[in-house]
């Protein structure tokens, strides 16, 4: 089945699009301010035609509107509150069923397999290495400004957070690892995240994550209730039209990694036959996201080279082989490409901080 693209109107407003208008209303920016760019107004909005309508809108129409709230909005703590109200009120009956799960691990998988309800701006890509497990972030509709980047990931840390404190009563020992320099609000991550508990963060990191201890994630909740989650799912499932529930970029970065972890075809013509494209149409559907092949493939190859230098600690040898390089020299020069310094300059870099 097809994924959802960024401008299918898919989204339901009513469960981030309305509760980010309404937090940015209270602090004095006009709804019609904050839809500037879209095809949305706020008379949209009122209860009255969400009623009477309902009201979907698409990831493009979110991201204009959290890009207009960065710049509106006074104060940096809107998307760590947009976070904080989200699981599990905004989320109906995937959040009971969330709720319901017989450990984090089982709610982190769940998040992955109705990705449009959860975070549909956003996947999860869960990896382990020894003891420790690895949450990474990843667009999930193409290419974002620096301000949606940044107001995405803080929603994802404080709603995931919030879950995890939520489900468990005491935040375990986590590490976030963020790919963007430190913010000047970083008192709003002392305060939402509680870094001086048991959240250490790391700001100019390579890949967006959240480290965890494997054993963390199967600990078994004593209060669920596994019949209450079935049910919840049966009646997700049962919702009338549904779009498929995982985006297509996620499907597309599912696919080429498969291809290069089986040294398989990786031609654009090959990807767009699988998908039941021309390669035309997979052109012009990347240029909606604001990508190209080669840069999806490039980012993919670079992001399991860097989690296996910085991660795996494996030499250059070892990653090359892994990534079917013919030699080396093939592969550093690559790596430079990627990311602009050596494999041997970003293994300095991140043991020296």
């Amino acid at each position: 089945m097809r994924g959802y693209e960024r401008y299918d109107e898919v989204l339901n407003a009513q469960q981030l699009l309305l509760s980010l208008i309404d937090l940015a209303t209270k602090r004095g920016v006009h709804p019609d301010k904050l839809l500037k760019g879209t095809k949305l107004f706020s008379s949209d909005m009122s209860k009255k035609n969400l009623a009477k309508n309902g009201l979907t809108c698409s990831a493009n129409t979110l991201l204009t509107v959290i890009e207009n709230c960065t710049k509106l909005v006074k104060g940096n703590e809107i998307s760590f509150l947009l976070g904080r109200r989200y699981f599990p009120s905004q989320l109906g009956l995937l959040g009971q069923a969330l709720m319901n799960c017989r450990h984090l691990g089982d709610m982190l998988r769940l998040c992955q397999c109705f990705q449009l309800d959860c975070f549909p701006l956003m996947s999860l890509q869960l990896k382990h290495f020894n003891k420790n497990s690895y949450l990474i972030f990843q667009s999930a509709v193409g290419k974002l400004s620096k301000n949606q980047q940044v107001f995405i990931t803080e929603f994802m840390l404080s709603t995931l957070l919030g879950a995890i404190k939520y489900r468990c009563g005491v935040l375990p020992q986590l590490t976030i690892h963020l790919n963007y320099p430190e913010v000047q609000h970083i008192e709003q991550y002392h305060v939402h995240l509680q870094m001086k508990a048991n959240i250490n963060i790391q700001f100019d990191q390579q890949i967006c994550m959240v480290t965890i201890a494997s054993e963390q994630l199967y600990l078994p909740f004593n209060d669920s209730a596994v019949s209450l989650k079935t049910v919840a799912l049966e009646q997700v499932r049962q919702l009338p039209t549904r779009p498929y529930p995982i985006s297509f970029i996620q499907q597309l970065n599912s696919y080429l990694n498969q291809q290069i972890f089986e040294q398989d075809d990786l031609s654009q013509e090959s990807c767009a036959q699988h998908f039941g494209y021309s390669s035309a149409t997979l052109k012009r559907k990347l240029a909606n996201h604001h990508l190209n092949y080669q840069g999806v493939i490039d980012a993919i190859r670079s992001q399991q080279a860097i989690f296996q230098l910085i991660v795996c600690l494996h030499s250059n040898e070892k990653i090359a082989d892994t990534l079917y390089f013919n030699d080396v020299s093939n592969f550093r020069k690559a790596f430079k490409r990627w990311t602009g310094m050596t494999p041997n300059s970003m293994r300095e870099q991140c043991f020296s901080n």
